[in-house]
């Protein structure tokens, strides 16, 4: 007694394993709607209804954003694009290739550069701002998800500074089936860690300590097994937080990042 005998078992008992707060906002969804659909106000109701989807998908889960950045593929026109992303923040011209312009977006939870050549996407890049915003890398993990270590060594390029800004990144070069696109990961001091670090503030300390040992290597040593030992050091404790999918030299990724000033100044952080 009590229940339905219609209503199957388990639909009871997922019911209630509902926590309270969804319980009580569904009984609030359905008499809104009710009250609203009697009133004549379907044209409302259905408007009610996206914008509560929007708000509740918005604060309780990142799916969202993942699909927007998953709407983003190198070979889209600009124009598609800012169909979904609007206007950029910033435009900055390459100094490598004049051809190439950066245009950059900045939204709650992550940060995006387009990489523009004649209003065609020849590549994007996407470093967090929440620490469990993991979107995942095309053809790849999600991000943050595996130490650099883990990863295959394919064609092992990269780039790093320790002045204007603290980074690191790498490259592997993609196969013909992904049109030998450069696949990039990195650590940008400005970027979100993953929440699984145990103390954030140590891990950036390690992770310059780290990138530093590798200039001064490559500064004042020429031993090789010495600079793949200190790249190897990195490897091992960086989880990355950035990512780029791109037909462009690494250098030309690593140009197109703020330092930290402009990215201060740009995003009023």
């Amino acid at each position: 007694m009590g229940s339905n005998p219609t209503e199957p078992a388990e639909d009871v008992t997922n019911q209630k394993r509902l926590p309270l707060f969804w319980r009580k906002l569904q009984s609030g969804i359905m008499v809104t709607a009710a009250l609203m659909i009697s009133a004549g106000q379907w044209n409302d109701t259905t408007e009610v209804f996206s914008n509560l989807y929007q708000t509740t998908m918005a604060n309780f889960t990142h799916q969202i954003e993942y699909d927007l950045i998953e709407k983003i593929n190198v070979g889209n026109s600009f124009d598609y694009v800012k169909a979904s992303l609007g206007e950029p923040y910033v435009v900055k011209r390459s100094r490598i290739n004049k051809d190439v312009r950066f245009h950059y977006y900045t939204q709650d939870k992550f940060d995006l550069t387009l990489m523009i050549n004649d209003d065609r996407v020849i590549g994007y890049s996407v470093y967090v701002k929440e620490a469990d915003f993991v979107p995942q890398i095309p053809f790849a993990e999600k991000l943050s998800s595996k130490s650099l270590s883990s990863l295959p060594e394919k064609s092992q390029q990269y780039s790093y500074d320790v002045g204007n800004l603290t980074y690191y990144i790498e490259a592997t070069e993609l196969g013909k089936q992904q049109m030998f696109m450069r696949q990039v990961r990195g650590y940008l001091e400005y970027a979100a860690v993953n929440d699984s670090i145990n103390n954030e503030v140590d891990y950036r300390k390690k992770i310059a300590v780290l990138i530093e040992k590798i200039d001064q290597v490559e500064t004042f040593s020429e031993d090789e097994t010495e600079l793949t030992k200190a790249i190897q050091a990195l490897r091992t404790q960086l989880y990355p937080n950035f990512f780029a999918i791109t037909e462009l030299d690494t250098q030309i990724i690593a140009e197109s990042l703020l330092t930290r000033y402009e990215y201060q100044m740009f995003t009023k952080s």
